[in-house]
């Protein structure tokens, strides 16, 4: 007889072990996306090696399946699994592993389908996690060979994913080219570059509103906050995603000496990253803040706290001294110019000494619009620049991007521009190669564009930077880019086991 409520909390789940002392339990983990025939066999044939089953289910946010997943809310995957009589007890997991998990429930065994088995094991780093948490409670690890396919390859064989056309089409054109493996080679090609990200570190802060209404006595809308959320931003956000993908990673940057925030920036930079935070006098750690309203996620209002006038003469002096060090130990180097006084000439001059490696991004915003200009760098290996950025450079509106390729090649020396161009994707120009690649936007959701632009930017630069095929590589900064504009700020970052798992999907 099915239990009437299986859904377990926390506290019942650690609960568990203790009620069924004397039992075997077995605990399964997954999206569950489309329920199917396999998964029915899945969880009889794990629970016949036990007496109790328990199922733990990613929620939503923390699912890694791919752009447009899950393709079924928690809640309806939950009234599902509810349904089927082989499971005692259901669990909401808010991780993206079953870590937390094992390590409450301390089950007997824990059995993953087939499509988890040692050569598919080697692109999911999260089932070693898993693997070894397991150990620590003397659980055994079983394959359930019955599962003969999967659900996320039957959703992305029959485009559930809701790409669209032309992504379709990009995807098609690079598979008539790499296969699975040789898409996995290139990733590989990454990991062991040393990497050295240049650049402002910021502070996006979010404030989500309820809007009252006008004021009773002036034209003013009123509105009632709800909830503060921070992210690390900026160059710190570029450094945290690079890391993600390479173990050797620095970062070289300033913080502003009042209202530092640098405590927050080290609890949120990544561990591995090496770092080098100077302070500049008279500034504030550069902070975003943007109004939202709570229901629509449209941003209402943004007040800029940031003092955009040069480092002085002993900073400078003391972050060239720090960068002139280091400058020669890393492979890739990712400048973050947001326009906001620390890349001074001279430090600019520094950089550009190595430019077959530089990567390079310049930002225009409300502080240095006019001011800030691309070129003031000379000779670089890979611009990137958001088209609207790019015209206004140019002082060109109409032109086609093509066009403004050919004037902007004739006036810096750039081997890979990369234009972005929002809900139209982006260009990859090699004037040298007479290469054009035109990558769609693979985007699913727009709910917020902050950090989409430095996403690509990141993932391009240590693509190309490491010799990846360039349409790859700018697939893979798409696809990260995608991921980004699906949230609010930057919580949750691209990373690389998770753009494994989704070309893995993409491209079994």
């Amino acid at each position: 007889m099915p239990i009437k409520n299986k859904i377990l909390d926390i506290k019942n789940l650690k609960k568990i072990r203790s009620k069924f002392i004397k039992k075997k339990i077995v605990l399964c983990h997954g999206v569950f996306d489309l329920l199917h025939v396999g998964h029915i066999n899945y969880f009889k044939s794990s629970k016949a090696y036990g007496d109790i089953l328990v199922v733990s289910v990613t929620n939503d946010k923390f699912v890694n399946k791919g752009p447009g997943r899950p393709a079924f809310s928690i809640n309806n995957r939950l009234k599902f699994l509810q349904a089927i009589d082989c499971i005692d007890y259901l669990y909401v997991s808010n991780d993206a592993t079953s870590e937390k998990v094992i390590k409450n429930l301390k089950p007997n065994f824990y059995c993953k389908g087939n499509d988890y088995s040692k050569s598919h094991a080697k692109y999911d780093g999260n089932l070693k996690k898993e693997i070894s948490a397991l150990k620590t409670v003397k659980g055994k690890f079983k394959i359930i060979k019955e599962v003969s396919f999967s659900s996320s390859q039957f959703i992305n064989a029959n485009n559930l994913q809701n790409f669209n056309q032309n992504c379709k089409n990009y995807i098609n054109s690079i598979r008539k080219k790499f296969n699975l493996e040789q898409i996995m080679l290139n990733l590989e090609l990454i990991r062991k570059k040393k990497v050295l990200v240049i650049g402002e570190t910021m502070i996006d802060k979010y404030i989500t509103t309820e809007a009252i209404g006008k004021s009773g006595k002036e034209a003013m809308l009123v509105l009632k906050p709800k909830k503060e959320i921070k992210f690390l931003g900026g160059a710190g956000y570029i450094a945290n995603l690079c890391s993600t993908f390479v173990k050797d990673i620095k970062i070289m940057s300033f913080l502003g000496k009042e209202n530092t925030e640098k405590k927050f920036v080290l609890r949120n930079l990544n561990k591995n990253i090496k770092h080098n935070f100077l302070l500049k006098r008279n500034s504030p750690t550069i902070t975003k803040l943007r109004y939202l309203d709570d229901y629509k996620k449209t941003k209402i209002i943004g007040i800029y706290d940031l003092n955009d006038d040069l480092i002085s003469q002993s900073e400078e002096k003391k972050f060239y001294n720090l960068l002139k060090k280091n400058i020669d130990k890393f492979d890739i180097i990712i400048v973050c110019d947001y326009g906001h006084g620390i890349i001074t000439e001279k430090i600019r001059k520094l950089i550009l000494k190595r430019n077959y490696k530089v990567f390079l991004n310049t930002q225009i915003n409300s502080f240095n619009r006019g001011y800030h200009t691309v070129f003031k760098y000379k000779k670089v290996e890979t611009l990137v620049i958001n088209e609207s950025e790019l015209r206004y450079e140019l002082r060109d509106k109409h032109s086609a991007v093509t066009k403004l390729a050919e004037i902007l090649f004739k006036k810096i020396s750039v081997k890979n521009l990369i234009v972005t161009r929002g809900i139209y994707g982006s260009i990859l120009i090699n004037k040298k190669n007479n290469l054009i690649i035109s990558c769609p936007a693979f985007d699913q959701n727009n709910i917020d564009t902050v950090g989409a632009g430095d996403t690509l930017f990141a993932i391009c630069s240590i693509a190309i930077g490491s010799k990846v095929d360039k349409k790859i590589s700018m697939m893979m900064g798409a696809i990260s880019a995608g991921f980004a504009i699906n949230q609010i700020g930057n919580k949750f970052y691209y990373n690389f086991q998770t753009l494994k798992k989704h070309l893995t999907h993409i491209f079994k």
